[in-house]
């Protein structure tokens, strides 16, 4: 992600790459986290009409407008895997396994604590939808040039 050097806002650039510092790699994670992290870094994993894409769209939206900085994520085909991916993994499948309170709290890392219950129910129906995909079918959710 790229910004203006001027920042009419005042906020530090140093903070919010700390979102983008790697904390471990991609092929550290199981097929429901991988799916995730390509999510955000934009990968076209499912029909822009599907129940996944949509929610998906919602959720980013709450985080967009809400957000106590702006996201950060990697380039599609990096293995790094940063600091807010690995925040967004755990905050989707904390929610997906009916860990509500953890996943409110993983949530109030990145957005309004205010905001954090509705972030965590689309998290929810997220994480469920891509169990349920995985389960189905799980070549059909593969992100491009995924290996294994």
């Amino acid at each position: 992600m790229s910004y203006s050097p001027y920042d009419p806002f005042g906020r530090d650039r140093a903070q919010e790459a700390e979102g983008a510092e790697p904390v471990g790699r991609i092929d550290q994670l199981d097929e429901h986290g991988r799916l995730v992290v390509a999510l955000m870094r934009g990968a076209k994993l499912a029909t822009k009409d599907s129940d996944i894409a949509k929610v998906y769209g919602q959720m980013m939206m709450v985080f967009e407008r809400h957000a106590r900085r702006p996201l950060m994520w990697h380039a599609p085909n990096c293995i790094c895997l940063g600091a807010d991916e690995a925040v967004m993994v755990r905050f989707v499948r904390l929610a997906s396994n009916g860990a509500r309170e953890d996943a409110a709290l993983m949530a109030m890392l990145l957005i309004r604590a205010d905001i954090a219950s509705l972030a965590v129910s689309l998290a929810e129906q997220l994480g469920l939808l891509i169990q349920t995909a995985i389960r189905v079918d799980s070549h059909a959710m593969r992100p491009p040039g995924a290996c294994h």
